[in-house]
């Protein structure tokens, strides 16, 4: 007799074992598939668009040069902001030799922003409705959920 009461716990645990791990299994699998998701949608941050000069130039090193644009909506609101928009003044002459450099040191992450803006309909349309090319483009700018300004260098 205790033999068989033993064996049917013993039986009783190893189902429960298999059952759980199959449980932790599935939960692994649906939380593994919402990370592939999240990697696969990148979220853009929504970040402050330069109001200054002096904003630009320290931004620069920071958000405002490159977001993926593969997580733009079609239907994104695009606004356009040219350099000679921003408030000027509190820098002076400084100020536009601190741009020039902080472009430079830039440059590579503008190149590549620039080419993710040629494969954006949405944005490229945007700057040539302007004039502009993806060339005069120093910075992008999330600033609602689907809300864009893109920061064009109109310096002759």
């Amino acid at each position: 007799m205790t033999i068989r009461t033993t064996s049917i716990g013993l039986a009783t645990l190893v189902a429960m074992s298999v059952y759980g791990a199959a449980f932790a299994q599935s939960a692994s699998d649906t939380d593994l598939t919402a990370q592939v998701r999240a990697q696969a949608e990148p979220e853009i941050e929504i970040t402050e668009v330069p109001e200054t000069l002096s904003d630009l130039v320290a931004g620069l090193d920071g958000k405002g040069v490159a977001i993926p644009l593969t997580g733009i909506p079609e239907d994104a609101e695009i606004e356009t902001r040219t350099l000679s928009e921003l408030d000027m003044s509190g820098g002076g002459g400084n100020t536009v030799s601190a741009l020039d450099n902080a472009l430079s040191r830039a440059q590579t992450r503008l190149d590549m922003l620039q080419t993710q803006i040629d494969g954006s309909d949405a944005v490229r349309s945007a700057i040539e409705a302007r004039g502009f090319t993806s060339d005069d483009v120093i910075g992008i700018y999330q600033t609602a959920k689907r809300s864009l300004t893109v920061l064009l260098d109109d310096r002759a």
